[in-house]
């Protein structure tokens, strides 16, 4: 079976056999670092602090096209009046980072459709 190709915007790589992988580079979502080499743990506590909403994240969940890593449960969180996405991401060899990114409505209804609301 042939696979297709990917347009340009797809979040779609080619690893070095030619299959296609998700695209899994933080640095292109242009985030705000908020903390380097964190936990999990002292990142949620930023969230549960710090925004209106959190979203617990299905596995293999993308922002803007980058696959988001980290070990089940991920979560991220919305900060509705200031139109941010706070996150925590496992970059490989170097840890967990807490970041931040500037969002739109659009990207807001998508993680609502597409994750789980979590009450703590």
């Amino acid at each position: 079976m042939k696979k297709e190709i990917p347009n340009k915007d797809s979040p779609l790589l080619k690893d070095k056999n030619g299959d296609f992988i998700q695209n899994r580079c933080v640095n292109k979502l242009r985030a705000e670092v908020l903390k380097e080499k964190t936990t999990q743990e002292d990142a949620l506590e930023y969230l549960k602090k710090n925004t209106a909403e959190i979203y617990e994240l299905p596995e293999g969940f993308q922002l803007k096209g980058i696959a988001i890593l980290g070990v089940p449960p991920v979560y991220l969180g919305l900060k509705i009046k200031k139109k941010e996405i706070v996150f925590y991401f496992h970059k490989p060899c170097f840890g967990i980072y807490l970041m931040k990114i500037k969002a739109t409505d659009e990207d807001f209804a998508y993680i609502r459709a597409n994750s789980k609301l979590v009450k703590f």
